[in-house]
């Protein structure tokens, strides 16, 4: 009797975690991204091995609990690395690329904390037609000139709720806190909030956005707004994206706009063009920063997880502007060009 006993508790104790495995399940997932690139930018120059063109490298864990009815809990943690090195990217964090967790509902949407995509990248990412790939001209309305833009792809310290669909309109709202001490307007610094809306209908797309960040601790503030539209024609899929930035208080008084129109060509049913043209309009205190330019992309379908390409892409910087294309920063004046050719695995 008392080894039935025992033989009981031994059994109940190793179907305990898989019991909670039934109620819940953990995702992992991944992707490399790696390219030989050429880089040149006035009399500098460079060959490397790079990566994160089409799609940052990455490690990510999510997963869901059902809690009752149609709630349910909900975690992702995802790491950001080179692969050409396997050094962390995001400043050395462990997961620098997103940190969350919260709680989701079909009927009232989803509540999450912790470092997660900005509602301006939620907003203008998918408006790119490159992607905002690593090296893409389309990445000006995230570049900093004398202006640091408040559309930043992620942030810490975030509370963002994302509705649900209602007639295809949903809504991604956040609020981030710099953690800072002090008083008055020095425990500012660092805060943000934005609200993004979504629109999706068959293959027209649109979104809009306005997000705001407090550059220092006293009171100076930078707010993007901005949006973008598509329409898929089945072949062809252009894209439209623009952005405006401004300044206002103690961080000074510039504004900068910016430009983003491509197109997405579908060559076969494995092979893709992506192009974009972008321009940005910059007046900051110090000069004016204007830049524009072009990048082509080529993309080749081995299977749905394996993606070879080829790309290039030129910026033209005029006298104040040292906007860069990869790992040169351009003296101001000098026009970066670069030619790539790589390789991304999803998992």
């Amino acid at each position: 009797m008392h080894k039935k006993i025992i033989a009981a508790a031994i059994a109940a104790a190793v179907a305990m975690p898989f019991a909670a495995l039934a109620q819940s399940n953990v995702t992992i997932y991944g992707l490399l991204d790696l390219n030989l690139a050429r880089e040149t930018a006035g009399d500098k120059e460079r060959t490397g091995v790079d990566h994160g063109e089409l799609n940052g490298s990455r490690l990510g864990f999510k997963g869901s609990e059902a809690l009752g009815g149609d709630l349910k809990a909900i975690f992702t943690i995802e790491s950001g690395f080179d692969p050409s090195t396997g050094t962390a990217e995001q400043g050395g964090r462990l997961f620098g690329r997103q940190s969350f967790v919260g709680l989701e509902s079909a009927s009232w949407g989803r509540l999450t904390l912790g470092r997660q995509y900005s509602p301006a990248f939620v907003a203008l990412d998918p408006f790119d037609a490159t992607g905002s790939a690593d090296r893409s001209v389309g990445l000006l309305t995230r570049k900093t000139g004398g202006i640091k833009p408040a559309y930043e792809t992620r942030f810490d310290n975030m509370v963002k709720y994302r509705s649900p669909t209602f007639a295809g309109l949903e809504f991604d709202l956040g609020y981030w806190l710099g953690e800072k001490s002090g008083n008055g307007d020095a425990l500012k610094e660092g805060n943000g909030h934005g609200i993004t809306a979504l629109y999706k209908n068959g293959a027209l797309a649109a979104s809009l956005t306005t997000q705001s960040v407090y550059r220092n601790a006293t009171g100076g503030r930078v707010r993007t707004t901005g949006g973008g539209l598509a329409y898929d024609f089945g072949v062809v899929k252009p894209y439209l994206a623009y952005t405006q930035d401004r300044e206002s208080g103690s961080v000074g008084s510039g504004k900068a706009r910016t430009f983003d129109v491509g197109a997405e060509i579908r060559v076969t049913a494995s092979d893709t063009i992506a192009l974009s043209y972008a321009k940005r309009d910059e007046r900051n205190d110090a000069a004016a920063e204007d830049a524009q330019g072009w990048s082509a992309y080529y993309m080749h379908d081995l299977s749905k997880r394996t993606t070879l390409y080829a790309a290039y892409s030129q910026l033209s910087n005029k006298d104040d502007a040292n906007y860069a294309l990869g790992n040169l920063t351009p003296d101001a004046g000098d026009d970066p060009r670069v030619v790539m050719a790589g390789i991304r695995h999803r998992f």
